[in-house]
């Protein structure tokens, strides 16, 4: 009987031990451990690092994991048996590897950033030079599209940029490069294709200069890249007059309808004064001339025009420009009092060249 009561006096000082104080007595769960880890999960999270440090972060996800399922592991036994160092242990190196991805992450974003930054300069530069270097270049539909399209997601991928919109970004950003590379390209062999014939200008301009010089005869020597009309008198340069083209200038005139000015060696043939033209005044020159019939004839043994073609006619110099714009039908169009001043210089088999551009092919 006394050693009864001793047992039930033991057991109730064992009892209210483990009740007053449990750590002392059986191993307690790390839960300081696991709150930290949940919380540099969370922080590790918030910097995106399942995007920035995805090996890291899922490192540190299953370290977490692996610790909860030793905790429920451990749990499972008899509380005198419970061994939760392991437990401690996956905790500290899942909170240990979350702050690395969560530093790993801010890096890598900055560097994300930053790219995007660099590549978006690049982008604004390209355009930058299209527009100083092609903007005149006659587009068809498709192109005139394509660009509109181009500079509308290029405003759209700015503005992701500024609202920090990385998804967007990541999914745009390489199409718009892509695609303004494919409209340089296209821009850029149009050009090259058009200044095949820059040596031709070149000596048609000279020997234009050449023979005001010796004659003392006026020249007009029109510059289509440059949209300029400059006026030599006895080899010196006198006027210098702006002007606008066929709406689709760009290249020799093949046919009827294309809506190019040529580019040659003619002469005006008459002038109309007022009430002599639709327009305020003009200068008619001798387009098709010899060259133009013998290349349209060509051409049409070649399949590269019709053959119901027709090669064109009436080019003029006239007035009622001052558009702003390429408009016309392959004549050049000046400004009434520009026109004006040009009608006064010019006379009947006034040599007028027009070339593509004075100047060779831009390399930057």
């Amino acid at each position: 009987m006394k050693f009864k009561w001793l047992a039930i006096a033991l057991l109730t000082v064992l009892t209210l031990i483990v009740l007053l104080f449990p750590s002392f007595v059986f191993p307690q769960p790390p839960l300081s451990e696991l709150t930290e880890a949940r919380e540099r999960l969370s922080e590790a999270e918030k910097n995106q690092a399942s995007e920035y440090a995805p090996d890291l972060y899922k490192k540190a996800m299953s370290l977490y994991d692996s610790a909860m399922v030793a905790w429920a592991n451990e749990n499972d036994r008899i509380f005198f048996m419970k061994d939760f160092s392991s437990t401690k242990q996956l905790a500290s190196k899942a909170s240990e590897t979350a702050i690395l991805a969560k530093s790993t992450a801010q890096n890598m974003s900055k560097k994300v950033w930053s790219n995007y930054s660099k590549r978006l300069d690049i982008i604004d530069g390209q355009f930058k030079r299209f527009d100083l270097k092609y903007k005149n270049i006659p587009l068809n539909e498709v192109s005139v599209k394509q660009l509109a399209q181009t500079r509308l997601l290029y405003h759209e991928v700015s503005a992701a940029y500024e609202k920090e919109n990385a998804g967007y970004l990541k999914e745009n950003l390489s199409t718009l490069e892509a695609n303004l590379t494919q409209i340089i390209s296209h821009a850029e062999t149009t050009m090259v294709d058009f200044f095949k014939d820059y040596s031709l200008w070149k000596q048609w301009a000279a020997a234009g200069i050449e023979r005001s010089r010796k004659s003392n005869e006026t020249v007009f020597i029109i510059d289509k890249m440059e949209r300029l009309c400059y006026v030599y008198a006895k080899g010196k340069l006198t006027h210098t007059f702006n002007m606008e083209l066929g709406a689709n200038w760009m290249g020799d005139k093949m046919l009827s309808g294309d809506k190019t000015t040529p580019e040659g060696v003619y002469k005006v043939v008459k002038k109309k004064g007022n009430g002599q033209t639709k327009y305020y005044k003009a200068l008619l020159l001798n387009y098709p001339n010899a060259d133009d019939q013998k290349r349209f004839k060509e051409n049409k043994a070649k399949g590269i025009i019709p053959k119901n073609a027709s090669i064109g006619n009436l080019i003029e110099i006239h007035g009622d420009g001052g558009k702003g714009l390429d408009w016309t039908d392959g004549c050049v169009a000046l400004n009434n009092n520009d026109m004006d001043k040009l009608f006064a210089l010019a006379s009947e088999n006034t040599q007028v060249i027009i070339v593509g551009s004075l100047k060779p092919l831009p390399t930057k």
